[in-house]
């Protein structure tokens, strides 16, 4: 395989942990000065895009996991049970789409981390491959993340506390799991551990000041990611949970209130045709977020998978779920994505989470 990406890098992190994980060889590169090679593979620059070692190329870390799951043996990272194999491709939509925010907050909002974050970006991506100073290239870097993926993300003074509550309380809802067993779901990881190492690895463990927070508040946390990063698969028993548990019906809660409310408000303005829209979450107010075409590919692959459960397993969940939750089951009616409308992802050709890859102006 052969990994195009960036090495502090959200998703690439969350691919690298699979292929370590099935101890599947892989080589890296940075995806700035390989552009051509990825839009004619792939057809966009995203991190991480995967050339398969029978030349085909990936893109978007689930699919990824999903198509080399299906060539691996046991024991599966998605559990046997139906409902508990629903419940960890949530949590690991929620890793993807809803930490990303507090994650690029805590990276630029906060110097020690911006500076860190802007080294390594140029570090691995432009010396070398472009003919910029290291100080303007780095000063480049600052202006354009913060801009754009946080302050264009719908971080205000108004919005801050809420932004960084959501790392708190994932840590505290994680903390409490690790507690009482080594992964999310049982005795070994599945999708939506590895769902969480995308947030977790490169961003909260690593990037000087969510990375304090993580060892003082939630040691279980970070010894987590470090058993993640090192964990390889054997045969036997998945030893998952039996049915859910108090600790993880907490996370889940968690999850509903914020990730399913933004999808639910995001396929509503895409539906009107807003490039930006207010949303609010868990009471708290969000201006002029950008919309995405892609989060509502995500509602759609969610009820996809909701309507494939069995009566009994949907009436489970049901019995489970708060009430933000019904965005699953219910008949809200919004516009297609339109994307991969063939099935046929990671083989596809990608399209970025907001439009060309920036949040729209």
């Amino acid at each position: 395989m052969h990994v195009y990406g960036c090495k502090i890098s959200y998703y690439t992190g969350k691919v690298e942990t699979y292929l370590r994980y099935r101890s599947v060889p892989y080589d890296y590169s940075p995806t700035v000065g390989n552009e051509k090679k990825l839009i004619a593979g792939a057809g966009v620059v995203q991190m991480p895009v995967v050339q398969h070692t029978d030349g085909r190329w990936m893109t978007d870390s689930t699919p990824i996991l999903a198509a080399l799951e299906a060539e691996q043996s046991e024991p599966t990272i998605y559990p046997d049970d139906p409902a508990l194999r629903f419940v960890a491709l949530l949590i690991d939509d929620y890793a993807d789409e809803w930490l990303w925010r507090p994650a690029m907050h805590y990276r630029w909002s906060y110097e020690a981390s911006r500076r860190y974050a802007a080294h390594s970006l140029y570090e691995d991506l432009i010396k070398g491959t472009r003919n910029i100073p290291a100080v303007l290239a780095r000063r480049f870097l600052t202006r354009r993340q913060l801009g754009n993926f946080v302050k264009g993300d719908g971080v205000t003074a108004d919005t801050w506390d809420h932004v960084e509550g959501a790392y708190l309380n994932a840590l505290d809802l994680l903390q409490a799991i690790f507690e009482q067993r080594p992964f999310i779901l049982g005795e070994t990881p599945t999708i939506a551990d590895f769902g969480m190492m995308a947030p977790m690895l490169r961003h909260f463990s690593q990037d000087p000041t969510p990375a304090e927070i993580m060892r003082a508040r939630a040691p279980a946390v970070y010894e987590w990611v470090a058993r993640m990063w090192n964990t390889k698969a054997r045969s036997g028993d998945q030893g998952i949970i039996k049915q859910i548990d108090a600790a993880l019906r907490a996370l889940l809660v968690e999850v509903c209130e914020t990730h399913l409310a933004q999808l639910r408000q995001n396929a509503n303005a895409v539906t009107q045709g807003q490039a930006r829209y207010d949303q609010t979450i868990q009471g708290c107010a969000y201006q002029q977020v950008p919309s995405s075409r892609y989060r509502v590919w995500c509602l759609e692959e969610l009820r996809r998978e909701w309507n494939d459960l069995t009566v009994e397993a949907q009436t489970a969940l049901r019995s489970t779920l708060p009430a933000d939750a019904s965005i699953l089951w219910d008949d809200t009616p919004f516009a297609p994505s339109n994307y991969d409308v063939e099935r046929r992802a990671p083989f596809n050709k990608a399209i970025n989470v907001f439009g060309k890859g920036l949040p729209p102006g």
